[in-house]
């Protein structure tokens, strides 16, 4: 027996990592919040597409500066990944009130996130409306850079816990995994 779940198919989805994207205002104001809707778009030229609310304050930092970044978080930041995606950046300092520490991009403005294990810096290349709910945001990635023991092609996860969010300010991690060779 199956039930209905189309409103909802969203979470059918998951779980889906957990990131936090960060980004500035021209005067200088930081934000950061949580998502997990960004997938790559393309190698050459590197591009990922991030999927937000028009309403969000990240999006209007957005179009103000036209770039961003992507922070990967470990799951030993879960409570701060909460925090970044249930409080709005407009009127309260998200990283102060996760404990998170800005430092400073390698090719942008934005800022990065200390505790975070990776980083994606991204030049705004587009923001398509789908006629959704939700805005695509086509960033071009200008820098990457991890944590030389956590990844080595992949993640090593003897040395990084990722954080997964299953929905529902729910989060989860990968506790193995496994390598399948076919032929």
């Amino acid at each position: 027996m199956y039930k209905e779940l189309r409103h909802n198919f969203i979470y059918l989805l998951h779980p889906l990592p957990a990131f936090l994207v960060t980004s500035r205002s021209n005067t200088g104001k930081q934000n950061v919040m949580t998502a997990s809707w960004i997938i790559p778009l393309s190698i050459n030229p590197p591009l990922l597409i991030l999927s937000l609310r028009p309403e969000r304050f990240t999006i209007q930092l957005i179009k103000e500066t036209k770039e961003f970044a992507i922070n990967i978080p470990p799951y030993e930041l879960s409570s701060a990944t909460l925090i970044c995606g249930k409080i709005s950046g407009r009127d309260k300092d998200k990283f102060q009130l996760a404990k998170l520490t800005p430092i400073p991009g390698n090719k942008i403005k934005a800022p990065l996130i200390k505790e975070c294990i990776a980083h994606i810096e991204c030049t705004l290349e587009d923001i398509i409306d789908v006629k959704g709910d939700h805005l695509l945001v086509i960033g071009r990635v200008v820098h990457a850079q991890v944590e030389e023991d956590k990844f080595d092609r992949i993640y090593n996860l003897q040395n990084f816990n990722p954080s997964m969010y299953l929905g529902q300010d729910t989060y989860t991690t990968c506790k193995e995994a496994i390598k399948i060779n076919v032929g």
